[in-house]
């Protein structure tokens, strides 16, 4: 596979499958009558909905009456112990509690993968996604298993991750990334000082009023459900050197490393090679699946398990998320070579 061109990202050669073709990933479940009330049908199913979810990873529920936001919201409270209402990467909806845009990104680039909050102290372990508009060609959520891109990997090339773990680092910089104040939910300093020293964060204000923040954590997890190491992390989405080629080039240009608008390293500070984080782009790309959305549709991932993306797309896409179940980082299993 020439993987010359990835970086610029179509996401095409992942494989795209019909849910119920492939009846392990993700999972298929369907009502025995088209247009079943889902919650309705989960105050009698949910045990069974969580029980694939531990096996599989990932769970399709596909022709539900799910009519609106509202609808999604009650599905997502029945599918989550507790949903969070404050997560600092995504935009709130105004008309919700707990429900929130998709990640805006231009529609002719793609969203590598990666495991929701896995930079961050505290992080999900469900995610929830809802196909409010299907009026779009691409715009697939493609999904891999990561116990399964554990080992397409290999014990070798894992080695480093495990033994190393990773350094994450982030410059709030304002028309790039959220405002710090954003992503914290302040425009308290002290606030956000306060919590990063409690979750063990590396904090620099820089002189133009921007934040840096520094935050430790595994590369690769033990499942806590199945055991099962995870390959874990978001560095396909911070390493520069997944960003298009002229990006990439320009920011490293101007740019220290410390300073780029995100970027990993191990755990001990050393660089990650560009062609170790294109080895991880072509096996992860040809270990995941994407599937196409239908209006309605409900994707239940577990996040510790499962790593998402987002393919370009034309037309007019929505997809709305929830977040639930929040643990913190420290409470995750490392696996250490």
């Amino acid at each position: 596979m020439d993987i010359s061109s990835l970086p610029e990202w179509t996401l095409s050669p992942v494989k795209h499958v019909q849910p119920g073709d492939d009846l392990s990933f993700p999972l298929l479940v369907r009502p025995e009558r088209e247009g079943t009330d889902l919650i309705a049908w989960l105050e009698v199913h949910r045990p069974e909905v969580d029980r694939a979810l531990s096996t599989h990873g990932a769970v399709l529920l596909r022709g539900f009456r799910v009519p609106d936001e509202a609808a999604f919201e009650r599905a997502a409270r029945a599918l989550c112990s507790a949903l969070e209402p404050r997560y600092g990467d995504l935009v709130k909806r105004e008309s919700a509690e707990f429900i929130y845009d998709a990640t805006w990104y231009p529609k002719d680039r793609a969203i590598l993968f990666h495991n929701e909050g896995a930079h961050t102290p505290e992080l999900p372990t469900r995610q929830l996604f809802f196909c409010g508009r299907a009026e779009f060609t691409g715009g697939e959520t493609p999904i891999v298993d990561c116990r399964r891109l554990y080992r397409a990997l290999g014990p070798a090339f894992v080695r480093p991750f495990e033994s190393k773990g990773l350094l994450y680092v982030r410059n709030f910089i304002r028309g790039v990334d959220v405002r710090w104040q954003d992503f914290f939910r302040t425009d308290d300093r002290s606030v956000v000082e306060q919590r990063c020293r409690a979750q063990g964060v590396e904090w620099t204000w820089k002189k133009d009023g921007s934040l840096r923040i520094a935050t430790r954590a595994p590369a690769v997890i033990r499942h806590p459900g199945t055991g099962d190491p995870s390959f874990f992390n978001q560095v396909l989405l911070h390493h520069v050197s997944c960003l298009d080629a002229k990006t990439a080039a320009a920011l490293r240009a101007v740019l220290a490393p410390q300073d780029l608008p995100r970027n990993v390293c191990f755990g001990d500070g050393s660089p990650i090679p560009d062609e170790t984080i294109m080895e991880v782009l072509k096996v992860t790309v040809q270990t995941a699946v994407r599937f196409t959305w239908r209006l309605g549709d409900i994707a239940l991932l577990d996040n510790l398990a499962t790593a998402h993306a987002r393919s370009p797309f034309e037309g007019d896409r929505q997809i709305l998320v929830a977040v639930g179940d929040i643990v913190s980082q420290r409470s995750l299993r490392p696996v250490a070579a």
